[in-house]
């Protein structure tokens, strides 16, 4: 149905999609800004860095070389890895569909978000701009807020504290801001990941409220940054994610798309 509707394959409606809500959201972030700067600087912000705090992009500081050269080395690392993972690994699984696509998931984030991006924002901190990674070595994670907050996509976190976050607070307090945010997170997913592929509607949404769920309860239990709280943390994480990553998706978007870029036969 949705090749009829947009005349596209599904993955790449994927990532249209993705796109358009990326740069929506950095177009939205410049509004609220309000930072006066050169065109050149916005062009370069809006197109060429992963960042969603254009307020840090456009802030100087000079990070020590051995932290460039150490986020440089550690995204080449992970674009390697990610790589035979996507095409080496995942190729050799073809005959097991749903464990190849997991696996080339897994592989495609480590080329894009622990690899290129890393390589880029060490581009932009190589050049004096105040960038912090977007992934910070996320297995260390100790509890679902700190996984969430300050350690998987610093962008995201960053556009929904500017966008989401702050004014839900203000207007109604921390706590419907805190469910709101996940919610919004869901929809979002559910427009990338459920719309292409056609069906496996609310499975996203029902993840990132589970996450929501999770980190309020923690703090209800008084759960602290310790064994019980970390497997609490990966359970939160890992056994739903098949309603992030549904079926339809899969087998709709992701497979096709594998096999388009040659990581599957």
């Amino acid at each position: 149905m949705n090749e009829n509707i947009t005349h596209c394959p599904p993955w790449l409606l994927m990532w249209l999609l993705a796109a358009g809500c990326y740069f929506s959201f950095k177009v939205l972030i410049l509004w609220k800004t309000k930072v006066a700067a050169p065109v050149a600087e916005i062009a370069a912000w809006l197109l060429l860095c992963p960042t969603f705090n254009f307020a840090g992009f456009h802030r100087r500081s000079v990070a020590p070389r051995a932290v460039v050269l150490r986020l440089a080395f550690a995204g080449m690392v992970n674009l390697t890895f990610g790589a035979v993972l996507l095409w080496g690994v995942a190729r050799h699984l073809a005959q097991l569909p749903m464990l190849a696509a997991w696996v080339g998931m897994v592989g495609l984030i480590f080329v894009l978000h622990f690899g290129s991006f890393h390589l880029v924002t060490a581009f932009w901190m190589q050049r004096g701009h105040a960038l912090e990674p977007l992934m910070k070595n996320p297995l260390a994670a100790g509890s679902l807020a700190d996984f969430w907050g300050r350690r998987w996509n610093i962008a995201f976190r960053d556009g929904m504290n500017l966008l989401v976050f702050r004014p839900v607070a203000m207007r109604w307090g921390v706590k419907k801001a805190h469910w709101l945010v996940f919610l919004f997170s869901g929809l979002l997913h559910e427009a990338v990941i459920s719309l292409p592929a056609g069906a496996g509607w609310g499975g996203p949404t029902a993840y990132f409220l589970l996450q929501a769920l999770g980190m309020d309860l923690s703090r209800r239990l008084h759960l602290k940054e310790g064994l019980i709280c970390r497997v609490w943390t990966l359970a939160f994480l890992i056994v739903p994610a098949g309603l992030l990553f549904h079926p339809p998706f899969i087998h709709h978007v992701i497979l096709p798309f594998f096999k388009t870029i040659g990581a599957l036969p």
